[in-house]
């Protein structure tokens, strides 16, 4: 049975309702920190991480064109290279928020690389996707200067960062536009792939339905895709489980490489907080984003890949 604390035991619906109130509590906490994150301790843990920290680097001429460093301290060189995207609607957001994030990339060995973009109404599509080309051309350009390999080069988004890393991933002119080769491999938390343009903000942000087809990763899929990692959490009422579901088996039958994987109990916010300290024991999600780039970095001095086993939860596509 279920233990709480020494000596105390629950049964039955007792068990049930605790369990409950326990994931609602901890919901609420992780979204009070991720809106409030530079002054509580969801960031200030990322301080005991080995990292070194640079921020507010220009990757472009506008006054949202900046980005953070974050540089692992030691490991093996030379390190892969994460760019994150952050989430937000697409009208919010800032890469402050997300210091606990580039401290555990950093942390495992990886450089991570959180740009803010031009977002909504300052902005609309496709700015945004275009600001993420240009931040992935800074980091590829400058990781020699971090001890880090510009031909291992990932893009993670969470959310409509997620929606941003997708485009880059398949629709191939940004890239192209911004000078950059094939990406290494794309993580995409809960993501939203194809959705209709059928509310006031989206409608500002992506210009009407008009514009639906060319703003949908799921439109863009081919088979020369690099490999993906779809993760979301099963909870996730924000943007349902299926977005992932859709966007692999479309991969899947173009003949692209994707891996899938479904958090039980997880809801949208909670996927991304799982790379705090404070809430890792939610969800292995920075351990395997570790083992997916992993698993690529040893295709690429032609070890043997890992198989994931072991690890539950894992849907391979």
């Amino acid at each position: 049975m279920p233990y709480l604390l020494p000596g105390w035991r629950l049964k039955g619906r007792d068990t049930t309702r605790m369990a409950t109130q326990a994931l609602l509590n901890t919901r609420r906490l992780i979204g009070a920190a991720l809106e409030h994150a530079p002054g509580l301790a969801v960031n200030a843990a990322a301080r005991f991480q080995p990292h070194r920290l640079l921020p507010g680097l220009a990757y472009g001429p506008e006054p949202r064109h900046r980005l953070d460093v974050y540089v692992p301290r030691g490991g093996a060189t030379p390190f892969p290279v994460i760019l994150f995207l952050y989430g937000g609607s697409w009208s919010s957001g800032n890469k402050e928020i997300y210091r606990f994030l580039g401290a555990e990339l950093a942390a495992r060995g990886f450089l991570a690389v959180i740009p803010d973009y031009r977002v909504y109404p300052a902005a609309r599509y496709p700015a945004f996707v275009a600001d993420a080309a240009e931040a992935l051309r800074w980091a590829t350009e400058h990781a020699l200067r971090f001890n880090a390999d510009p031909g291992r080069v990932f893009v993670m988004g969470h959310s409509a960062g997620a929606h941003i890393a997708a485009m880059l991933a398949f629709e191939r002119r940004w890239l192209a536009a911004a000078g950059v080769g094939r990406l290494s491999g794309v993580i995409g938390l809960a993501g939203p792939y194809d959705f209709e343009i059928d509310t006031e903000l989206l409608h500002g942000v992506f210009g009407g339905p008009e514009n639906r087809r060319r703003s949908q990763p799921l439109a863009h899929v081919t088979g020369n895709g690099p490999p993906m990692l779809l993760a979301t959490g099963e909870a996730d009422t924000t943007v349902l489980p299926r977005h992932t579901r859709t966007l692999a088996a479309a991969i899947r039958s173009a003949g692209g490489e994707v891996e899938t994987i479904f958090y039980p109990h997880i809801g949208h916010r909670e996927i991304i907080g799982a790379f705090s300290p404070l809430f890792r024991f939610l969800a292995p999600v920075a351990a395997d984003v570790s083992a997916f780039v992993s698993t690529r970095r040893a295709r690429a001095a032609n070890t043997v890949d890992a198989d994931g086993s072991g690890r539950g939860w894992h849907e391979r596509l």
